[in-house]
């Protein structure tokens, strides 16, 4: 194959050795590097979502937990025991009143009428919705999260059973909450450049999100991965293939009371940002590496290849009976100077050489 390839002159050999001995460590420190930082960007970005997503789940509990404890009390007063209208709209007031979120409160009978309500208006006929059934069950809470007409975006609306002193369940106490104590928090997470924030409802119903617009209708995330997979997460990290974009994302799974779920995301890329820059760092360094090798082999290997063709020339000379050259570099103490000495001593001799043969004719 070496008949193939044209000869490395000494200049190619020097540039080449060079950049071999510049390389070599170089890529073993970029590999070792790439490593590091990619491990530690892993680690980083998993610890600020599993930071923010502790957050946002600690808050979202709290304020569920606020919500159904003021229910539950409220539903236990003589008042709301009663049935009657007259003895409950003040209870409802105060609650409305009370918490700046609730929307309206009101209780509702076992025909699924509403008795009354903390705004006054007329009775309206809850017995299809999924909060009244759940809560006249005699479960403890029954949720429904919907869009309200009002505000075009997620409300929630949580009731429990109201019981009289035999723990019979006599009617239900309910009241709409605006969500906006949780998603302006969502609004408010800041992880790289594509972090963002998910709440999901019980039944998979996106409840709020980073950046998210609702119309008229909830988005049902029941058949996403977050939701999917939340039992099965391994130490609350998942990663997966977003389903809209195919892009890889790392999420972290945090559940929360009542069956609601918090999830933080990012991109894997975006995670991934400064294995980039240190790749992108390392490629710079190895362009520079071959730049400095080619212009050390362009100043050095003159130094070296000037003396060697000038010794070449005298050689070939002498091949023709010349031996009246100056032979340069014998001053030198490398190899080229031991070889310009050699040179000096040979032409020596066969200067002689000739002169006695010349004479030896004569």
């Amino acid at each position: 194959m070496s008949r193939f390839l044209p000869p490395l002159t000494l200049f190619w050999r020097f540039f080449f050795g060079l950049l071999l001995a510049a390389l070599l460590p170089m890529l073993g420190t970029w590999y070792v590097a790439h490593r590091v930082t990619f491990e530690k960007s892993q680690s980083l970005a998993e610890a600020q979502l599993r930071s923010e997503a502790a957050k946002l789940a600690g808050r979202a509990e709290g304020w569920l937990q606020v919500n159904y404890e003021s229910l539950a009390e409220h539903a236990d007063t003589t008042a709301m025991r009663a049935m009657l209208p007259e003895l409950q709209r003040p209870v409802l007031v105060t609650i409305a009143n009370h918490q700046p979120w609730t929307q309206v409160a009101f209780t509702v009978g076992l025909d699924g009428m509403s008795l009354t309500r903390s705004d006054s208006l007329a009775p309206i006929n809850y017995a299809d919705r999924a909060y009244f059934k759940t809560a006249v069950a005699d479960q403890p809470l029954g949720p429904q999260l919907l869009i309200s007409r009002t505000t075009n975006r997620p409300s929630l609306v949580l009731a429990v059973p109201i019981k009289d002193e035999l723990g019979k369940v006599v009617g239900v106490l309910a009241k709409t909450n605006g969500l906006n104590e949780l998603t302006d928090q969502l609004a408010n997470i800041r992880i790289g450049k594509s972090g963002r924030a998910i709440l999901l409802a019980p039944d998979g119903k996106l409840a709020g999100m980073t950046g998210a617009v609702f119309e008229k209708e909830l988005r049902d995330y029941s058949k996403h991965p977050l939701f999917q997979q939340r039992e099965n997460v391994r130490e609350d990290v998942l990663r997966y293939a977003d389903p809209t974009d195919g892009r890889p994302t790392i999420a972290v799974l945090t559940p929360v009371k009542f069956g609601w779920l918090v999830a933080v995301q990012m991109d894997a890329a975006d995670a991934l940002l400064p294995v980039e820059e240190t790749d992108t760092n390392m490629l710079l360094l190895l362009a520079g590496a071959i730049v400095v090798a080619a212009a050390f082999a362009a100043i050095a290997a003159p130094y070296f290849t000037r003396p060697l063709l000038r010794l070449t020339t005298i050689a070939d000379d002498m091949s023709r009976g010349h031996f009246d050259h100056e032979i340069p570099g014998v001053e030198r103490r490398d190899e080229i100077g031991s070889l310009a000495k050699a040179i000096e001593r040979m032409t020596r001799s066969l200067r002689l050489a000739m002169e006695r043969l010349t004479k030896t004719e004569a």
